[in-house]
């Protein structure tokens, strides 16, 4: 008599002929090359990549076979943390397990550098002199030495150097960085000039350039900016000051290295914009590309010409100065008064 086979045995056989599958297909997919868009492909990891999002996209071109197995290994190994920002030139088909090894190694083919929006020109050149690995030849050099180095027609460094990320292979020069940041900007602000709107009032677009400046310093949200473009271009085209407090903090630097107080924007200097008509002759800044977008476009509204910040990254606009100075009563001063009556009576209380 034939005996027929348990249910337990034939439950453990598929498990066990599920468990080679999978070990089989993780084999292939972790240990073996997929393939790549053309005879090579340029990887390019910024410095805040979005893992997952990268995973995918590596998926997508084909060259993983699998986006989670790709994530799973980076998180289990603990490597997702070691992931280096730069350019990765990939010759051949690389299988998941050493494409991990190679974008966690620390040594992409082109070095990555970094220029941030909102610095200033001794910024950007202190952090151009730390960098590794490249030649300084301009480390010593003047602000107006370099500026001739670089063939600069405009009165200084400040503002002139596009923020992004920048790949540049090991031993190129520092001037070569300037040099692409430089062009890139003069490429971004043709573009801009051009395109402006019918309510920028600009010369050059160097002003624009300025103007950014202003408007990047003045508010962080990108939907604000446009408003206080719109307001500083109808001031300058109605002939008001600008009334700029960080273009007066701009110019004090070396005058008031301290605290600077309400007095200080008496002090007259070329950024003085409540002194002087006009723009400043130079930025403030770096201003972020959506400074530089805010700067170009400003809205037609000419009636818009005050705004006060309100604090929490908030501003208000008004279009009369009735307007303007109800709502820095109502949100400055008067909360202040508030806070000096109740400081008051707390003291007279432990009195």
């Amino acid at each position: 008599m034939i005996k027929k086979p348990k249910k337990t045995n034939i439950f453990i056989k598929i498990i066990l002929l599920i468990f080679v599958v999978s070990a089989i297909y993780i084999g292939n997919v972790v240990f073996f090359p997929a393939s790549l868009p053309g005879e090579s492909y340029r990887l390019i990891i910024d410095r805040q990549v979005n893992l997952r999002a990268l995973a995918f996209d590596l998926e997508s071109k084909g060259i993983i076979k699998n986006a989670r197995v790709f994530l799973f290994l980076l998180r289990i190994m603990h490597e997702d943390r070691k992931v280096t920002a730069g350019l990765y030139i990939l010759n051949q088909p690389m299988s998941i397990w050493k494409l991990i090894a190679r974008i966690t190694n620390g040594h992409p083919d082109k070095l990555s550098v970094t220029l941030i929006d909102g610095w200033v020109t001794s910024q950007i050149r202190a952090y151009i002199n730390s960098l590794l690995d490249i030649q300084h030849i301009t480390a010593k050099m003047s602000d107006d030495e370099l500026r001739m180095a670089l063939k600069i027609q405009e009165p200084s460094l400040e503002g002139i150097f596009y923020p992004s990320t920048y790949f540049v292979a090991p031993n190129q020069t520092d001037l070569e960085i300037y040099q692409q940041a430089y062009h890139t900007l003069q490429d971004k602000l043709t573009a801009l000039y051009a395109a402006r709107s019918t309510s920028a009032y600009y010369s050059s677009p160097y002003q624009l350039l300025i103007m950014a400046s202003l408007i990047h310093k003045e508010t962080a949200k990108p939907q604000d900016m446009y408003l206080v473009s719109t307001v500083f271009n109808n001031r300058l085209r109605k002939g008001m000051k600008l009334q700029d407090d960080p273009s007066v903090f701009y110019g004090l630097k070396g005058i008031r290295d301290g605290k600077i107080v309400r007095a200080d924007f008496q002090i007259d200097t070329p950024y003085n914009t409540y002194l002087r008509l006009g723009l400043p002759p130079t930025p403030i800044c770096t201003p972020s590309d959506a400074a530089l977008k805010a700067a170009s476009q400003p809205l037609n509204r000419p009636d818009l010409m005050y705004f006060v910040a309100i604090g929490s990254g908030k501003t208000q606009f008004s279009d009369t100065y009735n307007q303007h100075m109800s709502a820095v009563n109502r949100y400055l001063k008067k909360p202040a008064a508030k806070l000096i009556e109740r400081h008051s009576k707390q003291a007279v209380k432990k009195k």
